[in-house]
């Protein structure tokens, strides 16, 4: 019942493959032109641009203007936000009031000097196919937040940014983590502001693992007490298949490498990544996890449909473990309200958790834009000022969602406060060595990966049938 048959890699082709395979990494010379710097953004005062693009930042607005911005946020949030935006750059907001406690009727009092118009997007932003929308219908706004950091780049629509953010004092290396920053460095340039990230981890559904006698679990994981997991869950199908152990095994082949051994992402599309003994360990372990029959890619298309029915198997309370990312908690919390828990990407051994495993979706400015100084400075404002992120968690606190700024306050008002913040606020320790996944920051290069693991997931950690199994 358990036997693999070749037509199954069709089937993993499909549902949520994509969202399953959500760790992959790439060797610097395969960024192109992307090169990572870790110094903030700085003006060499004695060049020509410079000397250009200073002037343009101090040029006065014209009385009247406007800033159209999109997010996932809505209009009456961006509408506070630009309020508290006046008020404390004008100096006029009042000793002692902050993002937490200043009063919406405060706000409701504030005249803005610009009109707002504000598109909404996805909760992690808008795609490229958005963006030449847009750009075709000429309503391209100023601001933008994407998924697509790479591709609103390479198309030109994104402004490069780094002068105007040289003199932005929110972009201090004491209130935002400077890897974050590194994310949009592309050919020498900014091009982005970070605004909000997710942590790829793994879930569980209490429900299933209670069936195996499993009460609770522990956020860290290492091999040992994954294995013990998987196993007990395993143990129940003995006769029959009653749960699936792990869905989807293969959403762990960019992980483990750096979890096991320490190594940076490297794109498993490279011939010489598959070669190095930290992807063959951990593709090793993939396998073993695969032949015991506790993972998807362990079952036939018959054993699939029998268990599942034609059911998406992540929503047929039959799964135990799998792969995602924090900013999918809502959509699994729609099924599992109650049962639904984090855990870490499993390390080798030890008592040490897995370093944090991030995607940065920043801000953008329109190539279009006619204030791109104003521009920057209210999108670095939203995205990065302490009393805008108190307010914008007051107004509606987005689950699944981590700050790019190290305030603890901010941590304890976006973070803690959500439903699975106790979860989450874990991470807060770990921000400033965490490694990032470049599904936005190189997303064409990431999807180039991700088709190269659905081809070959035979060789990578499922054995071929043998005529004996067929």
């Amino acid at each position: 019942m358990f036997s693999r048959k070749k037509d199954q890699v069709s089937t993993l082709k499909s549902g949520r493959l994509v969202a399953f395979f959500l760790i992959l990494s790439f060797t610097l010379p395969l960024f192109g032109c992307r090169k990572v710097t870790s110094s903030f953004p700085s003006i060499e005062e004695t060049t020509t641009e410079t000397t250009e693009t200073t002037a343009a930042t101090t040029e006065p607005l014209p009385s009247t203007y406007t800033i159209s911005i999109a997010s996932p946020l809505s209009y009456e949030n961006c509408i506070y936000l630009a309020k508290l935006y006046v008020l404390k750059s004008s100096g006029l907001l009042a000793e002692g009031i902050n993002g937490e406690n200043i009063t919406l009727d405060y706000l409701d009092s504030v005249e803005l000097p610009f009109a707002l118009n504000v598109y909404s997007t996805a909760e992690t932003g808008c795609n490229a196919d958005t963006l030449l929308q847009w750009q075709n219908a000429g309503t391209m706004p100023d601001i933008f937040l994407t998924d697509s950091f790479d591709q609103a780049v390479s198309g030109g629509y994104a402004l490069a940014v780094t002068n105007y953010l040289s003199s932005e004092p929110l972009f201090s290396p004491s209130n935002v983590y400077p890897k974050m920053v590194e994310q949009s460095y592309v050919d020498q340039e900014y091009y982005g502001i970070p605004y909000q990230a997710s942590a790829h981890l793994m879930f569980a559904d209490m429900e299933v693992l209670g069936k195996a006698g499993i009460n609770e679990i522990e956020f860290k994981q290492n091999k040992r007490s994954f294995d013990s997991i998987l196993s007990a869950l395993a143990a129940l199908n003995v006769e029959t298949m009653e749960v699936l152990p792990f869905y989807l095994a293969q959403g762990l082949i960019p992980f483990l490498p750096i979890t096991f051994s320490g190594e940076e992402y490297r794109s498993c599309s490279d011939p010489k990544t598959l070669n190095l003994n930290s992807w063959k360990d951990s593709l090793s372990y993939l396998k073993s996890v695969v032949s015991q029959n506790k993972a998807y890619e362990s079952l036939d298309q018959e054993s699939a449909y029998a268990l599942f029915q034609g059911m998406s198997p992540l929503l047929s309370r039959k799964v135990g473990v799998w792969v995602g990312s924090s900013d999918e908690a809502s959509l699994y919390d729609n099924y599992m309200p109650n049962t639904l828990v984090m855990m870490q990407i499993p390390t080798l051994d030890g008592d040490d958790p897995a370093p944090a495993m991030l995607s940065v979706y920043p801000f953008c400015i329109s190539s279009t834009c006619d204030h791109p100084a104003e521009a920057v400075r209210f999108a670095s404002f939203i995205a990065l000022d302490e009393d805008a992120l108190l307010l914008a968690s007051r107004l509606s606190l987005r689950e699944g969602f981590l700050p790019v700024v190290s305030s603890g306050s901010v941590w304890k008002s976006a973070v803690s406060a959500q439903k699975y913040g106790s979860y989450l606020v874990q991470f807060q320790n770990l921000m400033q060595d965490a490694v990032y996944i470049p599904s936005v920051t190189a997303s064409e290069q990431y999807d180039a990966d991700l088709r190269y693991i659905a081809t070959h997931l035979d060789s990578l950690i499922v054995e071929k049938p043998t005529e004996e199994t067929e």
